[in-house]
């Protein structure tokens, strides 16, 4: 027997210059699986924060009969806190000994300390933090801000697991669509200011898009020709009513006939030409709103200009041999034996915490506290580029373009806005916004616009995928395909592996690198070897 947990009557939400949705009513049943997604700043994060009650809508009402829980995406203030764990703990309204157990029972691990700032925490811990808060609260309605970012496949697994056996109801936003598929039996997208519902998960959802998008664009063709022939009649008849005006001045100028006639053959050229021309305006009007209609907004598509090697494909850019990677001197990986080659694809996978993102570091220079002890040899003049997921390349207190100068100081005025236009940053007010406000996903892009303005022999992205949409995700990865250069990632988001086509993974497991070939025919079999990895 369905159970209603919410209803949503005429809800709307009004920024200072953008309305995000309105009038929606919906309405949440118990065991309803919800995937959210729509595009970054459609309003996913701010709905769910609605129907958790932590801000109020602009218009309309809520009506929650059963308790709700809102688990928020990661706020990277978190990663500077000097609050301890335990502290964080009880001010969201839970124990530790309680938060212990559940940690140990859904992501066995004790790794998190309660006298831990949370600042020495990863991403990944900070979710599994929140996902135990969550857990606490034994909420009906469990509503999930981007939880799937920073986690590792075995994280992602736990959550699956987590998510399927929960008996209430939840809404997830995600841009993985991977998972997503394996979670939700129902897409709602936020779109236009308003929800459409899609039954079944994103690859069903997906596929209603791409045959609504060919059904559109067979309209969209043949409104289009009408239109075309409706502004030829248009014209045609312009010429005609004029030649049948100059033709109805003659006649209404002809003495031999009596004042009657010639006011009546007057009126009738110009009662004509105004009727045809009323009526092909009337339909030039309906088509070209219908033209308006159908034509889809679309984004600019981010394409990286990237200088190619010119010294020729497939050289090696470095190799490591017998080395140790060590970070603040505890050892992570024994063992390494890696070689780089120009046009390699690569994907680091592994726990949290196994090495991934120090290894990374490691390959492209960028040391800090992290030590790779061994024989390293590098190509002559490598240039490297390297994205961390927490982007501390970005001065938050610069904008755009200056943020741009500093990080590429060879670069002119003029190839600093092409370089952000290429990112979707083309208005006036974006590029000199501060990054301080910038969106998850427009922080990404502005990182990528930083590190890709020159030329790249290798590129490192940790966690690229995280704080983007799925449709910036496409372009990126679309954009991706003209790189030519050795491209390492660490990410669990198999969609986009799939998409920037992958070739190895490189597997980080007790302390050592097991290679293997990524991707076969089936993707959940690459997940499911992941994961038994590392778990």
């Amino acid at each position: 027997m369905s159970k209603t947990i919410l209803t949503t009557h005429n809800l709307s939400f009004e920024l200072p210059h953008e309305t995000l949705f309105e009038k929606l009513s919906i309405s949440i049943e118990r065991g309803d699986r919800i995937g959210l997604v729509g595009r970054n700043g459609s309003g996913k994060s701010t709905l769910l924060k609605i129907l958790a009650h932590q801000i109020e809508p602009s218009n309309g009402s809520i009506e929650t009969r059963y308790s709700a829980y809102y688990l928020p995406q990661l706020d990277f203030s978190l990663l500077e806190s000097k609050e301890s764990v335990e502290l964080y703990v009880d001010r969201h309204g839970s124990s530790w000994p309680f938060i212990q157990k559940t940690l140990l029972q859904w992501f066995k691990t004790n790794a998190i300390q309660p006298a831990q700032w949370l600042k020495t925490l990863s991403g990944g811990e900070i979710v599994k933090l929140h996902l135990s808060l969550a857990q606490a609260q034994h909420p009906e309605l469990l509503l999930l801000d981007e939880p799937t970012n920073h986690l590792d496949a075995a994280g992602l697994q736990v959550l699956k697991n987590f998510l399927m056996s929960f008996s209430g109801a939840f809404v997830i936003v995600s841009h993985d669509p991977f998972f997503l598929d394996l979670v939700v039996d129902n897409i709602w997208e936020l779109e236009g200011k308003n929800i459409t519902r899609y039954g079944g998960n994103y690859a069903f959802y997906s596929e209603q898009k791409r045959l609504t998008r060919e059904a559109k664009a067979r309209d969209y063709e043949a409104i289009q020709k009408e239109l075309k022939k409706a502004k030829r009649s248009l014209q045609v008849e312009q010429k005609r009513a004029a030649r049948s005006k100059k033709e109805g001045r003659k006649q209404a100028h002809d003495r031999s006939m009596s004042a009657m006639e010639r006011g009546f053959f007057k009126n009738k050229a110009s009662k004509t030409e105004s009727r045809q021309r009323k009526k092909l305006e009337e339909i030039i009007q309906t088509r070209t709103g219908r033209v308006a209609e159908l034509k889809e907004k679309k984004r600019r598509v981010t394409h990286l200009v990237f200088e190619q090697d010119a010294r020729g494909a497939r050289r090696t850019l470095v190799r490591v041999e017998n080395s140790i990677l060590k970070v603040g001197g505890q050892t992570l990986v024994t063992d390494i034996n890696l070689q780089i080659v120009y046009g390699d694809r690569i994907v680091l996978v592994g726990r949290n915490g196994s090495g991934k993102s120090s290894l990374a570091k490691a390959i492209v220079g960028q040391y800090g506290d992290v030590e790779l002890a061994g024989k390293i040899q590098k190509s002559e003049n490598l240039k490297t580029a390297y994205v961390d997921q927490k982007y501390q390349i970005i001065d938050y207190h610069l904008n755009l373009i200056e943020n741009i100068k500093i990080y590429n100081t060879n670069l002119s005025d003029e190839e600093i806005r092409r370089q952000l236009a290429r990112f979707l940053f083309y208005r006036e007010e974006d590029v000199h916004k501060k990054a301080a406000i910038l969106s998850g996903g427009e922080t990404a892009r502005l990182t990528l616009a930083m590190v890709t303005a020159g030329q790249i022999d290798l590129l490192v992205l940790d966690e690229p995928t995280n704080n983007l949409d799925i449709e910036t995700l496409d372009a990126i990865a679309d954009a991706l395909e003209d790189f030519q250069g050795a491209l390492i990632v660490v990410s669990h988001n198999i969609h986009f592996l799939e998409r920037i086509g992958i070739e190895t993974a490189l597997v980080i497991h007790q302390q050592r690198i097991e290679g293997m070939l990524s991707l076969p025919t089936n993707p959940k079999t690459f997940y499911d070897e992941i994961v038994s990895k590392e778990i």
